[in-house]
């Protein structure tokens, strides 16, 4: 016999796995109480950790603090409670590569480790579900769901395939060697089209977002893709009349809704109308983790509204704060980018870039405010940013003489000549 969390359900079970589906289940389960302990001991082992005040990671260590006390007050306390191991495990092994010699290595390691490991997930998703995204259906929107057996929507497919667009476009307009170029802009190129014919609307604002902030941020970028994007939009202006354009922008954003269901952003206003209500009951303190579907029955599809669900004000307040103290370290990081090295400069930009999707994406889904594969990437990206401001702080200016023209320089020559 064994203890196994139904994660379709949300009920503890005392059964044997009987199946490949149930041993996965089962390793899912355990996995957070194996890696909590483990990543515990290792901080305690090592020197005390640095990380710069209002660091994001810790604000959200104390937002799961406020969530977990929470616990007593929801309809399932050991669902909410394992949630809640699950939410601090994430945020503790990150801290595990911070907490090291050269933490801006291995901070910087486990940034891009966690590109790749979207880019692997992005490339097996995209194969499974190769006869919705590349057949010939109108959209991939909804007929993905039975190619991938259920285990994804177009939203999750979408989050999957932006971030190592995002990551991929900024590399190859930051490498130098052509091979890499045309293979980081052919990875990018597959990406956007299947966030594209996912169709999941928030994705593709948020990646919208994300490329203009990385145009924006990046002087490289500003002047080899502006002028290409410039030509691009003027080709398609030319094809299509501005009317024509409009209406098959609007026919793509609609997916073929009515004005009430798109209006309603696809049932989410009456998700937020739920929420609100239930927020309501428990303004204080919150119901615990993953309130939303414990208490109102769907996904709140809003980060801030879960984070209250959660949290409650007392909790909701660090969480809110986690956001702009992210914004506020990449910023300070961005205006001292000139003491950094040229692949920190590259690791920066793409921090930012990814940062500015999900945080766009925070609005119509959830993104840090509970244990998932966002929170997984945003906690990879805060932890970099606290380890190379932390790094920066600690680093000594250069200071330089200064340039003296050359009569201050005869000058000064003459005051030094010993007088007889």
């Amino acid at each position: 016999m064994c203890l196994w969390l139904n994660l379709n359900t949300g009920f503890w079970n005392i059964q044997p796995p009987s199946s490949a589906g149930d041993w996965q289940n089962l390793i899912r389960a355990v996995l957070p109480f194996a890696v909590l302990p483990a990543a515990c001991l290792l901080l305690l082992s090592r020197r005390n950790l640095h990380l710069p005040r209002n660091a994001p990671s810790r604000l959200l260590l104390a937002y799961g603090a406020f969530a977990t006390l929470a616990t007593i007050f929801s309809p399932q306390p050991l669902w909410s409670l394992y949630w809640s191991i699950a939410f601090f495990a994430t945020i503790l092994v990150a801290w595990t590569f911070v907490d090291r010699r050269d933490p801006v290595e291995s901070a910087r390691q486990l940034l891009q480790v966690t590109w790749v490991a979207t880019f692997i997930v992005a490339a097996i998703v995209g194969y499974q579900a190769r006869n919705s995204i590349f057949g010939e259906a109108a959209s991939g929107y909804g007929a993905v769901v039975g190619d991938l057996n259920g285990l994804s929507r177009s939203s999750g497919v979408a989050r999957w395939a932006a971030v190592p667009g995002l990551v991929c476009l900024v590399r190859a307009y930051h490498t130098r060697r052509l091979s890499l170029v045309a293979f980081f802009l052919g990875v990018a190129a597959v990406s956007f089209f299947i966030v594209y014919r996912m169709q999941s609307r928030g994705a593709i604002f948020g990646a919208v977002a994300a490329l203009l902030f990385a145009l924006l941020v990046s002087s490289r970028m500003r002047r080899y893709a502006l002028p290409f994007a410039a030509v691009a939009i003027v080709v398609i202006c030319l094809l299509d009349s501005p009317a024509v354009l409009s209406n098959q922008v609007a026919t793509y954003l609609e997916r073929g809704q009515s004005r009430e269901e798109f209006v309603s952003m696809t049932g989410r206003t009456r998700a937020y109308e739920h929420g609100l209500a239930a927020f309501q009951d428990a303004p204080l303190f919150g119901r615990g983790q993953w309130a939303d579907r414990l208490v109102i029955g769907e996904h709140v599809h809003n980060s801030f509204l879960q984070a209250l669900l959660n949290g409650g004000i007392f909790g909701a307040i660090p969480y809110f704060a986690s956001w702009i103290a992210g914004w506020m370290l990449f910023f300070r990081l961005q205006k001292r980018r000139a003491r950094l090295s040229p692949e920190d400069r590259v690791c920066l930009l793409e921090a930012g870039t990814v940062m500015m999707f999900f945080t766009v994406r925070a609005i119509p889904e959830t993104t840090t405010a509970s244990y998932a594969v966002d929170l997984l990437v945003m906690v990879a990206v805060y932890v970099y940013l606290e380890a190379l401001s932390v790094s920066i702080a600690r680093r000594p200016l250069r200071r330089t003489a200064p340039i003296l023209s050359r009569a201050d320089a005869r000058e000064v020559a003459a005051r030094l000549q010993p007088t007889g």
